[in-house]
């Protein structure tokens, strides 16, 4: 599938008696089940435009909020274990934004620390410079010259 199940589909998938052949047609394990996948499939026929599409999240509300008349005890009517993944999942939705807003600080935190490191390298460099001491002697250097000699005739 490629794509995370929405309810509908994992409770049709788990309320549906095995088929011996593709082309039998389902048998639903009670009809408490099949009533409750056909009203959602009639919810969403009049509660949606053809221009709306169904999103998972707009799925699960209406599941919950109008099929299923909500959740009880933390549970939700058909869904068996769905309802801890779906619980995990939104646990871990709220710490990845979490996270994700920690690295958005850290990220303008340390662009701010290598602006001022910048401004701190050109305040730098717009020093002056004092030249540095000179070390040569300016009569060791005559001396030198007057030490040559011409041999040419």
């Amino acid at each position: 599938m490629g794509r995370t199940p929405i309810e509908p589909e994992v409770f049709k998938k788990t309320h549906v008696r095995k088929k011996e052949d593709k082309s039998d047609l389902d048998v639903w394990v009670e009809e408490r089940a099949e009533r409750t996948f056909n009203d959602f499939h009639k919810c969403v026929a009049e509660n949606l435009d053809s221009s709306v599409q169904l999103t998972p999240e707009l799925s699960t509300q209406i599941w919950k909020e109008k099929v299923v008349g909500g959740t009880h005890k933390g549970r939700c009517y058909g869904l068996g274990s769905l309802n801890d993944v779906r619980r995990l999942q939104s646990g871990l939705e709220a710490a990845l934004a979490e996270s994700e807003r920690k690295r958005v600080a850290e990220q303008q935190s340390m662009s701010e620390t290598v602006q001022q490191i910048k401004e701190q390298v050109m305040n730098l460099a717009r020093r002056p410079t004092t030249s540095a001491p000179d070390d040569t002697d300016d009569t060791d250097d005559e001396s030198d010259d007057d030490d040559y000699v011409d041999l040419t005739p």
